[in-house]
């Protein structure tokens, strides 16, 4: 039975949308809100369907949703909440982001992302993101080896021009033909300054099962 290769990935999306000098200048912000909940309704279905359709493109079957997925995610949320708004609180300056730590164990498949602004998407824009490794997959399995996860030696160039590893763990657990369930939950709150000034922080958990990424293994 191959080894799991956890690549129980982490978006490190630095998007902080919106925010002008005067947000810069600010040191200090207070809690005014916050929501803990698992995806449901509308924002679930598009978050969902977003999974289905690259995995639809790549000919594996579609995911179903897991309330006991989105439980574990919901959890991993509730136990990081506090330390994730000090962290947001501490970098206020800098309008920096914060992202929640991995579980410690691999019973399932992980992606996170996080974002921060006055304007926020839904939970959809995390998938947008994890897609986006589709390119770098491509490049990278043209001879059809299929590697995944942080490629050692292999590096690309950021929009800012700056070099980066190549990182495709998130897509493939995506689109990773033997997972049937996934799962998430949304952490969101807002901070604000004594100046007015309000910004709105999302965390985003998602759970697989069965978990991808397994080491000498194709994703389809």
């Amino acid at each position: 039975m191959p080894s799991t290769f956890m690549m129980r990935a982490c978006l490190i999306s630095l998007l902080v949308m919106g925010l002008g000098a005067s947000q810069a200048e600010a040191q200090t912000a207070r809690l005014e809100s916050i929501k803990l909940t698992a995806l449901k309704n509308a924002e679930k279905d598009h978050f969902l369907a977003a999974h289905n359709a690259a995995r639809k493109a790549v000919g594996v079957d579609p995911l179903a949703w897991s309330d006991e997925l989105s439980q574990v995610a919901l959890d991993t949320l509730d136990k990081q909440k506090d330390q994730l708004i000090e962290k947001a609180k501490e970098g206020w300056a800098e309008g920096q982001i914060v992202l929640p730590d991995h579980r410690k164990d691999d019973k399932f498949g992980e992606n996170i992302a996080g974002w921060a602004g006055n304007k926020v998407p839904g939970a959809e824009r995390a998938v947008t993101w994890w897609l986006s490794e589709k390119a770098a997959f491509d490049k990278l399995n043209v001879d059809g080896s299929y590697k995944f996860g942080d490629e050692k030696g292999k590096t690309e160039i950021d929009a800012e021009g700056n070099e980066r590893p190549v990182v495709i763990g998130h897509y493939t657990a995506i689109v990773w033909k033997d997972t049937a369930h996934l799962g998430a939950a949304k952490l969101t709150f807002q901070l604000a300054d004594d100046r007015g000034t309000v910004r709105t922080y999302v965390a985003i958990v998602c759970n697989y099962d069965p978990a991808g990424n397994i080491d000498g293994d194709k994703p389809f």
